[in-house]
C-alpha cells in the first residue's frame, strides 16, 4: 500500500462533513400518498419516516438520503419524486452523472 504524503494526509475526505457531501432530496406528494409504507421498507438509508400520518424525510444529520431512487421505484401511487441526487463537493468529484432513472424495475 502506498504511503500518504503530507498534502494527502491533510486532505483526506470526511464522509460525514456537510461541506463535502450534499445528500439527496426526495419530494413526497401528500395528495397521492396512501401511506402504505412501501417506501419506508425499501429505503436502504432509512431516510424516510412517518410523521403525523405523512411520509417525510428525516431531518439533516440523521440517516440522510443517498438518492438511490428505490422509494421512487417502489411507490405504487407515484407519489415520490427524486429532486436532487447525492453529490460530492470540495475534495471529491462526482463523475458519470446521468439522468436519474428508476432503479430495480422488473419488466
Amino acid at each position: 500500500m502506498k504511503r500518504l504524503n503530507f498534502y494527502e494526509k491533510h486532505h483526506i475526505p470526511i464522509y460525514n462533513d456537510p461541506e463535502q457531501i450534499n445528500n439527496g432530496i426526495v419530494k413526497i406528494d401528500h395528495e397521492k400518498c396512501k401511506i402504505c409504507g412501501m417506501c419506508l421498507r425499501a429505503c436502504p438509508a432509512d431516510a424516510l419516516v412517518e410523521d403525523n400520518k405523512k411520509i417525510v424525510m428525516r431531518p439533516p444529520g440523521i440517516n440522510e438520503c443517498m438518492a438511490c431512487g428505490d422509494c421512487v421505484a417502489i411507490c405504487p401511487e407515484n407519489a415520490i419524486i427524486q429532486v436532487k441526487g447525492y453529490e460530492y463537493t470540495g475534495y471529491y468529484k462526482t463523475i458519470d452523472r446521468e439522468d436519474m432513472l428508476l432503479p430495480r424495475l422488473w419488466g
